[in-house]
């Protein structure tokens, strides 16, 4: 073979491994999660504050963090938090941090948080800052700083599917201690 064939044979060889090797690279499957949330908050006599804060997302969109205020004189408010549509980043997991602070000197307030359930190849786990089941009432004292943290992370369960149209819902209930 002459020097003019091995080279075209070795150009025409590393051409057709790049090419496989860029379509491998396209072929591998993307970590899109389009899922809406939504947190709904009941308060009913309460002065507090509900901050959210989201991790994880490629875009570490801080658009999504949120800081609700409760004030006793207003009675009942209903709030409601809804997610965009989020993207994994590299760790493969976006944790969505919600921490309730009692904001009153004198009273009490009860909380109680009913946590998302999972949905089509995706992982969710709940924890809470007293290591307590989750959906527990807690009772955050009158202490200036009080407050609860309550932890949910969502993962896919097989990164080689796609998870489709996920959907959650979570609800926090805060309400004053009688008494």
């Amino acid at each position: 073979m002459t020097t003019k064939a091995k080279l075209v044979s070795t150009i025409a060889a590393f051409c057709l491994v790049l090419a496989l090797l860029i379509v491998g690279v396209l072929a591998v499957p993307s970590a899109t999660i389009n899922m809406g949330g939504q947190i709904s908050f009941e308060a009913t006599d309460v002065n507090a504050t509900v901050a959210i804060n989201v991790e994880g997302t490629a875009e570490n969109d801080t658009s999504d963090d949120k800081t609700f205020t409760f004030n006793a004189e207003e009675g009942q408010a209903t709030e409601d938090w809804t997610g965009k549509n989020w993207v994994f980043d590299e760790t493969r997991t976006i944790k969505v941090t919600i921490t309730v602070t009692n904001l009153d000197s004198v009273r009490s307030l009860n909380v109680t948080f009913t946590p998302p359930t999972t949905a089509s190849n995706l992982k969710v786990v709940a924890s809470s800052s007293d290591s307590k089941t989750v959906s527990d009432m807690k009772t955050l004292t009158p202490t200036t700083g009080n407050e609860m943290t309550y932890t949910v992370t969502f993962t896919p369960e097989n990164e080689n599917l796609a998870v489709n149209a996920a959907s959650w819902t979570a609800k926090l209930v805060l309400a004053n201690v009688e008494g």
